[in-house]
């Protein structure tokens, strides 16, 4: 709901609905965080070279059994890790992220945003936020300059006012701070 005092027509106060985010919200964007890091790649990149090296070894010098035999173990022991003894499934991601989105309401703000749960309150400045974009229905506000973000979902907003107030309020902040950007 909007400021309803209207004291000011640049000053924004927004209330969210009761809302929790769901699995199906969450876990695609804990992927998208997951694989954007470059520490993700490095298992499978390494087990694909020692793999290839071994081939190469075995190819170009067959006689030495041992260096061949113990690349491509080493690298199909490395893909065997990422692949099957550590997937992110998404029962996996869930689980170990469910506890962090208890139902909250949230208060939007020229200041920041802020959470309201049964546990606890908080309060999030602007300044953190480095970018707004909406994907699948879900409102990504990045943290910092890394794949972190806070997310709100498009139902949370209690009218199309509200979430048009929000969206333009996110953009104006977040580009108000081109210090985050390129540290």
């Amino acid at each position: 709901m909007s400021d309803p005092e209207g004291s000011s027509s640049s000053s924004v106060h927004i209330r969210t609905t009761e809302h929790q985010l769901t699995r199906d919200e969450i876990v695609p964007v804990v992927y998208r965080q997951a694989f954007h890091r470059w520490q993700t790649w490095i298992l499978p990149v390494a087990g694909i070279c020692l793999v290839v090296a071994g081939v190469a070894v075995a190819v170009l010098n067959a006689s030495d059994t041992l260096a061949w035999v113990v690349m491509l173990t080493l690298g199909a022991a490395v893909l065997l890790i990422f692949f099957v003894a550590v997937p992110l499934t998404p029962n996996r991601l869930w689980n170990r992220v469910k506890k962090q989105f208890e139902v909250r309401t949230l208060e939007i703000t020229d200041e920041g945003i802020s959470r309201h749960t049964a546990l606890n309150d908080s309060v999030m400045k602007w300044p953190m936020f480095t970018d707004v974009r909406l994907n699948n229905d879900l409102y990504l506000l990045t943290v910092g300059n890394g794949p972190g973000c806070f997310m709100i979902p498009r139902r949370a907003f209690m009218s199309r006012a509200d979430e048009q107030a929000f969206y333009s309020l996110a953009e104006r902040s977040t580009m108000a701070h081109p210090d985050h950007q390129g540290s």
